[in-house]
């Protein structure tokens, strides 16, 4: 199984490089089309950047997956803005579907897009995360994506009711239509970096790895117990 993951932003792909060669040793540092990536050949894990936005994710995860013949899974990997109450700063969310909030068309009933995450790979992440125990905690749900920064509680609110999202972050729809056009799984992993009611960019340097070390944690888990294909 090769795992091609995709951090939208430098500081996210920052602390996940540094996180998987403490894991797996130094990377192989090589270009997959025009993107640079660092190859992790020892867990089958390719780690790239992916850029900001829906859009700019989208072409990128494309152009990755037009180069490489064998991916199995994509992930999408960074931060994200709280919507439950029930969430805090360090805790993950693991997308059982990205929702793509920002999708307005009476053609579809104005029914925001949604995109299932693997359900294989939710199941195997939950049996291993979701009692509770540890560190941080794990959730499992929806995951809210459109290109709007969401600071203030009454948007927040909006974007919730509108997703049902647990958290909310830009990149996710982007990379889970580049992955169904390619017919490959893929899965939305995020660590929650504040609670999508404030301008939190003068803290980015401190709650990024905050929000980030337990997102690594969780692919290096999943990237060590690969699910094997066809598991129902």
């Amino acid at each position: 199984m090769t795992m091609l993951v995709v951090a939208p932003i430098s500081n996210e792909f920052d602390v996940l490089a540094r996180a998987f060669e403490e894991r797996w040793g130094a990377p192989k540092q090589r270009d997959v089309g025009r993107i640079p990536v660092r190859d992790f050949g020892a867990a089958n894990v390719i780690l790239a950047e992916g850029g900001f936005g829906k859009v700019q994710f989208g072409i990128s995860t494309q152009h990755l997956l037009d180069h490489l013949p064998d991916v199995d899974l994509v992930v999408c990997a960074g931060i994200a803005g709280g919507l439950a109450e029930s969430l805090g700063v360090g805790d993950v969310v693991v997308g059982k579907a990205t929702v793509e909030h920002d999708f307005h068309s009476v053609l579809f009933k104005d029914e925001p897009p949604r995109f299932d995450g693997s359900g294989e790979h939710v199941e195997a992440l939950a049996g291993e995360f979701g009692g509770g125990q540890g560190p941080f905690q794990v959730f499992f749900g929806p995951i809210a994506s459109g290109d709007e920064a969401i600071v203030k509680p009454g948007r927040r609110a909006e974007v919730q009711a509108r997703s049902q999202g647990l958290a909310v972050a830009y990149e996710g729809a982007g990379g889970a239509r580049a992955a169904a056009f390619s017919g490959i799984p893929y899965i939305e992993v995020r660590g929650i970096s504040d609670m999508a009611d404030h301008d939190f960019l003068e803290e980015l340097d401190t709650v990024v790895p905050l929000a980030m070390e337990p997102v690594a944690s969780v692919i290096t888990w999943l990237a060590e117990h690969p699910v094997p294909a066809g598991t129902p």
